[in-house]
């Protein structure tokens, strides 16, 4: 059983990057919502420290958070 999963920016911006921010959640003892809710704040935490220096920020910071929780809920589906 996988007890915890990696939050990585994973946007378009990001690998251009020199590397992106990770985050560790734990899944261990949690229900779907508190798993999602983690994986949500994690991209948005990550998605913070990628955008820093992006022209456009605002749109940079949403579709990386967008990016980063649909391909870690899609990673955690194929486990």
């Amino acid at each position: 059983m996988i007890r915890i999963a990696l939050i990585a920016a994973v946007a378009a911006f990001a690998a251009s990057s020199a590397s992106a921010s990770e985050v560790r959640v734990s899944l261990v003892g949690k229900s779907a919502d508190q798993i999602n809710a983690d994986i949500q704040h994690a991209a948005r935490t990550v998605c913070a420290k990628d955008v820093v220096g992006e022209t456009m920020i605002l749109g940079a910071y949403g579709r990386c958070v967008r990016d980063t929780v649909q391909v870690t809920q899609q990673k955690l589906a194929s486990l």
